[in-house]
């Protein structure tokens, strides 16, 4: 049986209105014509790196062993930061070092990582500005080429990670945040089932306030309460969600990124 050819992912902030994804995509298959290439998401907001960090540790599990994945979420592009090179569990990463690694090392093993540094993998010229295209978009060929990752370049001392808040107890709440805005308006929390579990408390027996917004107790899906109303769910990531049924809970409850998320007994 013929061997599959590589498969990358990638995962920025470009949109897809301007030539920046199609000129990264571009040079990734000059350097590695025989490529397999899958939009993680283009549309992570400008610059969040906690975003990215969220899309990644969700998406990137679900694909085949040995896949690499690609990031430039980079606002500090041109920088003195540096690239990393890695495997996590079964997969490969190829990641600025701002911290958008966070929760994949947290929830995968990690194998390996190294700073891209040898320079016979490294083109001689390369854009400060575009360094997807310039920079990261060779090596990711070289790494889907078989290149070992030990080869790109040494172990890095320390490397950046996102100071992301975890849930804490209160008296009888649990208090944790929003970490995550998906494109339904939908709040993402940092509070887990397993977390809920491991408290012993029973799901079905607990009630929700988001901000100043008391949101009821736990639902099974969206449509479980009327249009316009506000509910909380244990969503697909097993993460405690505020909604609103067909509406946008972010716009609708006025909450942001670290709203606050308190979890009662009901």
């Amino acid at each position: 049986m013929p061997k599959p050819p590589p498969l990358v992912t990638l995962l920025t902030d470009f949109g897809t209105r301007d030539p920046y994804v199609a000129a990264m995509k571009g040079a990734l298959l000059r350097n590695c014509p025989e490529a397999r290439i899958v939009d993680l998401s283009h549309d992570v907001p400008p610059h969040d790196i906690l975003a990215a960090a969220v899309v990644l540790w969700q998406a990137a599990p679900q694909f085949p062993t040995g896949t690499l994945h690609v990031v430039v979420v980079d606002p500090t592009v041109g920088t003195e930061r540096r690239i990393l090179a890695g495997q996590f569990g079964s997969h490969l990463f190829l990641v600025p070092d701002n911290g958008v690694i966070t929760l994949i090392e947290q929830t995968m093993p990690a194998e390996a990582l190294h700073v891209v540094r040898n320079t016979q993998y490294l083109p001689r010229e390369a854009s400060m500005t575009f360094q997807g295209r310039d920079l990261f978009a060779p090596v990711a060929g070289h790494i889907l080429h078989g290149v070992p990752l030990n080869r790109l370049g040494p172990p890095p001392d320390a490397y950046t990670l996102l100071d992301i808040p975890v849930p804490k107890q209160a008296g009888d709440a649990l208090v944790g945040q929003v970490i995550y805005i998906d494109r339904f308006g939908n709040l993402v929390s940092n509070i887990s089932r397993d977390l809920l579990t491991e408290l012993g408390w029973e799901l079905d027996r607990l009630r929700v306030v988001c901000g100043n917004r008391d949101v009821g107790t736990l639902q099974g899906a969206y449509g479980f309460v009327k249009p316009g109303e506000a509910l909380a769910l244990i969503n697909s990531m097993d993460l405690v969600e505020i909604a609103v049924n067909r509406e946008s809970a972010s716009d609708g409850l006025n909450a942001r990124i670290g709203a606050e998320v308190r979890i009662l007994p009901a």
